[in-house]
């Protein structure tokens, strides 16, 4: 009963990874983090069908001395697997909070970024000779080592070291999507735990494979539900959720909040004379100019499409600051069309407003719409 229950639950948590991979590989954005989330899916995945085949072998195989290599192989590759998957789970935290950690040519860096999980792989090598991690006898009976435990705590603090990174740098986020994603993301340690300790409970029960299966759909589902809120091609916020985020943070009656309305001058000549193609490409590279310029502040600000080519950022800061960020959004923009090598330039103007006492969302953003106006016609009377 128990390896018909355990056959059961194997294959219901490979077929649910199966349809999340296959949801994940149908969607139409191709980010870092989306990639990163395939390779960790595909890992666990693989990681339960190692185990699963295993435990298939054990049964149909004669049982003696001279076919238990076998069933070593398979259950090290589970456990290669789990480990692998962990490593790129923190990979993908870090892709998630936009960091460039793991993005590298350098093969130094790639293989100084692998050190974590070398020492799984000792545990897992070594196994074969000191029986610490699991043992198998000639009965085909599998039996946990110390070593496993050791392993899961690893893991364990290995993603805590991660949640770390994700509560600190959540530290300065204004943005209700991407908190609700990092919450969610930061969660993994706790299906760890809960999985580790319900297989000491019940040893037979692949409580483990349940755990991360549940936590990556739930993953999985969430992201769906954020992309309703977000831009598709330039993958910030949409409309629809900055008249939301307004409605709230104004009710917060914030000491200092900017709203900065971006208008792109001459897009219609973009597309005009390099097709649409092209002026999507811009208004992408625009997008990632406004989110590279807005790293470095004091508060992540919160970025919105308005619609076209109109974006909107909100930012609790003073007005310096802001002055600073209208600066730095021009350099980066430049820097960003030189490194495209396109033959057209893009330009921006920006107007910006500050919010006042009993002011609606929208009287805030038709006060950095004037300010924006103000600022074409200048820059229209400069060019004559």
């Amino acid at each position: 009963m128990g390896y018909i229950l355990c056959s059961e639950i194997y294959f219901f948590c490979i077929a649910i990874l199966c349809i999340v991979l296959f949801w994940l590989s149908s969607s139409n954005t191709k980010s870092a983090s989306e990639l990163w989330m395939k390779y960790v899916l595909v890992c666990f995945l693989l990681s339960f069908v190692s185990n699963y085949a295993g435990s298939l072998l054990g049964g149909l195989l004669p049982e003696g001395p001279e076919n238990i290599w076998i069933l070593y192989v398979f259950k090290s590759l589970y456990y290669f697997l789990i480990s692998t998957g962990v490593y790129l789970w923190c990979g993908y935290t870090e892709i998630s909070l936009g960091n460039d950690t793991f993005r590298t040519n350098s093969l130094l860096k790639s293989l100084l970024l692998f050190l974590p999980n070398v020492v799984p792989v000792i545990v897992i090598l070594t196994n074969f000779h000191t029986h610490l991690l699991f043992q198998i006898n000639e009965n085909h009976i599998y039996t946990r080592g110390p070593q496993s435990d050791f392993l899961m705590l690893y893991f364990i603090v290995s993603t805590l070291i991660a949640d770390i990174k994700i509560f600190s740098n959540s530290r300065s986020e204004i943005d209700p999507v991407r908190m609700s994603q990092r919450k969610q993301i930061a969660t993994f340690p706790l299906c760890l735990i809960a999985g580790w300790l319900f297989t000491l409970i019940k040893r037979n029960i692949p409580a483990l494979c349940v755990c991360i299966t549940v936590e990556l759909l739930c993953l999985q589902i969430g992201s769906a539900n954020r992309q309703i809120l977000i831009d598709k091609l330039t993958q910030v916020n949409n409309r629809q959720n900055l008249n939301r985020y307004l409605l709230n943070k104004l009710r917060q009656h914030p000491e200092e909040l900017y709203l900065m309305m971006i208008d792109l001058d001459s897009f219609k000549s973009v597309n005009d004379n390099y097709g649409h193609l092209e002026g999507d490409a811009a208004l992408v590279r625009v997008a990632v100019a406004l989110k590279q310029a807005c790293k470095d502040c004091r508060r992540h600000p919160y970025i919105a499409r308005y619609g076209g080519d109109e974006f909107i950022i909100v930012t609790e800061m003073a007005e310096k600051e802001v002055r600073e960020l209208c600066a730095r959004i021009h350099t980066t923009l430049r820097k960003l069309n030189e490194d495209a090598g396109v033959p057209y330039s893009l330009n921006l103007s920006i107007g910006y407003a500050a919010w006042k006492e009993e002011m609606t969302p929208n009287e805030l953003i038709s006060a950095a719409d004037t300010e924006l106006y103000k600022s074409k016609k200048e820059l229209l009377r400069n060019s004559r």
